[in-house]
């Protein structure tokens, strides 16, 4: 879920088309708001079903932070691959059929 959350961002992030705009996913009962402002787009969302509430910041450089539906701090950026959740421990480095996760 939060690989296509990143996904999405990114997306929103680089095509510069949002303002404003609010979402409801079925099949995930997430439903979100997008916020684009300068070169940092924000999506700040709730999973109606689980009652978790999460967000993420991306940036037009690539890099992004937010929190997970559990609370945990993450971070990361498109361009390298990296990523870390400090909640969780994980961590990714790398792009494509060479990235590894622990």
């Amino acid at each position: 879920m939060l690989r296509k959350i990143i996904a999405l961002t990114a997306f929103l992030a680089l095509t510069g088309t949002v303002n404003a705009q609010s979402h409801y996913d079925w099949r995930t009962g997430n439903s979100y708001n997008v916020n684009r402002s300068g070169n940092t787009t924000t999506i700040n969302g709730m999973n109606m079903r689980t009652g978790g509430m999460w967000n993420i910041r991306q940036n037009n450089n690539g890099s992004y932070s937010g929190r997970d539906a559990r609370g945990n701090y993450f971070q990361g950026n498109h361009r390298t691959g990296n990523y870390t959740n400090f909640g969780t421990g994980k961590t990714c480095f790398g792009k494509g059929a060479t990235r590894f996760c622990n």
